[in-house]
């Protein structure tokens, strides 16, 4: 009985540290913000604690309503303050007095946090891969174990492998093995994916061809334009040649694709690219059939704009509304792509195509815009009025087709409405694009990214640099920021803005250590480069080249979607003079030799410093 009574008191004693220490550590969790996200992701992704986020809510997983919880990191105020912000002031202090190789140090700083950033969420989402299949998840939650075309394939697989090729290049077979089974389990044409089975969900024939194009698109041509040939090239190939012998949408002019705007327009900025590239007359002709449907068909039927869906059959819109957010006015850039191919090759299409084009482009820019210029997100093309009339925050996608227009009329008729709209948006701090999601700050700067090297206005450098902070803020200690596919345009857009901050020169191999800045003195095109490293490092500098030739044989470069900016490039038989700043030595190197790297070594001795100052001079 004694013994009994013991092993009641045992049994007590241990419910009671049990109870107080939960409520400790809950109080703890509670109290101190990183240890409460820590345990909330470690919660989510059990599935033990549902994740709050878009795709849930809209698919009503996800309670209460999304429309009463929005989990979204809160945005920074205008005014924030920050040790980051001190040194972006600091840095245009620099660049306003002419200070290049301070401006060169400072940029070192932002980089090597955007490339940091960039790194934590690649990281974090590597432990998601299904290790039977090496495909990612829509999500972490595990009601979201699947991978699919339009999503995962589209806008966060492509970023995981190029933050490898950048980043961890051990880790980039594990992504080009994904590439390689997604390949597998679907065939040509890509397909959604259940994890852990590797069953292939079955889906309407339309979504696959709109999902394929997404994929190809929005993913697989964001690679091929930084790194050109690879697997991913000849898969982007494939699943072209997959939608144009699917084609089954019958126009005027022939058949297409879909019936929906943004796949078309999809399809026409791939196609014109891989025109380029190959010079494969079947990519052509599909471009040539999808736009003379829209400009020969549609448009002169609907004020010459589009309908987010046409019933081309009926010869009338499927829907009343023009989607401009997002990527629904893909359509724009796409026309404008293949009209600037018509006539930088002299072909006859190119004066039948501009009097419609030249009409749809006016035509948007008389849809419902704010004040300043910035379109509202969705139109009632028949009334002109908003159906959404929120601002929309991929705004340079809708610009790319006016540049494109532009150049090659050889004209600047659209010059001072882009610089317009550029200033609009750069005049908006901690602004609520799309409801505050991290989408909306990944595509607005990624907007802004676009055009800086064609219109260097001080106003929109600066407020890429202030509002890159708000996108920052939502990642979390564990290197998710949202928990979804998103965090791959997050990803996308931290390595464009990094590559922003050292004007296209990497490290190979990268370190998180070492930090990489550069800065051109646009009058008279000299580098200034700053590398320092907080121990000791041994790699090369690699320079960037004219991709747009290098890749597309395009015989100029011009802004278009899912690029890679170039912005100092060097011409791999030209000669340059690399200057150390701080001994004199010149040193003279081609073109080719500093695109395959310049070797580097930092610190190793003691009388050695972790610090390199360079110039760089065409000769």
């Amino acid at each position: 009985m004694e013994r009994g009574m013991k092993r009641r008191r045992t049994i007590l004693v241990i419910l009671l540290a049990s109870v107080l220490g939960t409520a400790v550590l809950g109080v703890a969790v509670m109290k101190v913000p990183a240890l409460k996200r820590a345990v909330r992701d470690v919660l989510q992704t059990t599935g033990l604690e549902s994740v709050v986020m878009p795709v849930l809510q809209k698919m009503g997983l996800a309670e209460p309503p999304w429309s009463e919880r929005m989990v979204v990191t809160p945005i920074g105020p205008a005014d924030r303050v920050s040790v980051r912000s001190f040194v972006v002031a600091d840095l245009h202090n620099a660049l306003s007095r002419g200070d290049y190789e301070q401006a060169a140090r400072l940029n070192a700083i932002l980089a090597q946090e955007s490339f940091q950033r960039a790194y934590r969420a690649m990281s974090a989402w590597k432990t998601m891969r299904d290790p039977e299949t090496g495909l990612v998840p829509k999500s972490t939650h595990p009601r979201m174990a699947y991978w699919d075309p339009e999503d995962v394939a589209a806008d966060l697989f492509p970023f995981l492998l190029l933050a490898s090729q950048y980043l961890d290049q051990d880790s980039e077979d594990l992504w080009l093995e994904t590439l390689a089974s997604e390949r597998e389990i679907c065939g040509a044409m890509p397909c959604s994916v259940q994890l852990y089975s590797a069953q292939v969900v079955r889906e309407d024939e339309q979504r696959v061809i709109f999902s394929a194009s997404e994929y190809a698109k929005d993913g697989l041509l964001a690679i091929s334009e930084r790194f050109g040939q690879g697997p991913w090239f000849e898969r982007m190939e494939e699943v072209m040649n997959a939608l144009i012998d699917a084609a089954a949408v019958q126009t005027e002019t022939g058949a297409i694709c879909d019936q929906g705007t943004e796949a078309n327009g999809e399809m026409l900025q791939v196609l014109s690219r891989l025109y380029w590239a190959t010079g494969n007359e079947r990519y052509l002709e599909m471009a040539e059939r999808i736009a003379e449907a829209y400009l020969f068909d549609v448009f002169p039927k609907n004020r010459y704009l589009p309908a987010t869906y046409w019933d081309f059959d009926a010869g009338q819109p499927d829907s009343d509304d023009f989607r401009l957010r997002d990527h629904g006015s893909e359509i724009i850039p796409g026309l404008a792509e293949l009209y600037l191919l018509e006539k930088s090759q002299g072909r006859p299409q190119a004066q039948r195509y501009r009097e419609p084009l030249k009409r749809f482009l006016d035509a948007v820019l008389e849809l419902p815009r704010t004040e300043d210029g910035l379109w509202a997100n969705s139109v009632d093309v028949q009334t002109s009025e908003a159906l959404d009339d929120r601002p929309v925050d991929t705004w340079g996608y809708i610009l790319l087709g006016y540049q494109a227009f532009d150049m090659a009329e050889g004209s600047d008729t659209y010059q001072a409405e882009i610089e317009r709209v550029m200033k609009a948006a750069a005049s908006r701090r901690s602004f609520r694009w799309e409801e505050d999601y991290l989408d909306g700050y990944a595509d607005t700067i990624e907007s802004m990214l676009y055009f800086l090297p064609w219109y260097d206005i001080s106003a929109c450098h600066r407020w890429v640099d202030e509002e890159i902070e708000v996108m920052f803020g939502k990642q979390s200690d564990s290197g998710f920021v949202e928990h979804w596919y998103l965090d791959g345009n997050y990803i996308r857009t931290a390595l464009l803005y990094a590559t922003y901050k050292t004007q296209g020169v990497t490290l190979n191999p990268w370190r998180e250590y070492v930090r990489i800045g550069a800065v051109q003195d646009s009058d008279s095109g000299e580098l200034y480069i700053h590398l320092s490293a907080d121990a000791s490092w041994e790699g090369s500098l690699q320079f960037d080249v004219p991709r747009h030739r290098t890749i597309w044989n395009l015989p100029f470069e011009y802004p278009r979607l899912n690029e890679t900016p170039e912005w100092f490039v060097v011409e791999p038989q030209d000669e340059y003079v690399v200057i150390n700043l701080d001994t004199g030595e010149r040193s003279v190197y081609s073109g080719q030799q500093l695109a395959e790297g310049l070797a580097v070594k930092l610190g190793g001795s003691e009388d050695s410093e972790n610090i390199l100052r360079l110039k760089v001079v065409k000769e």
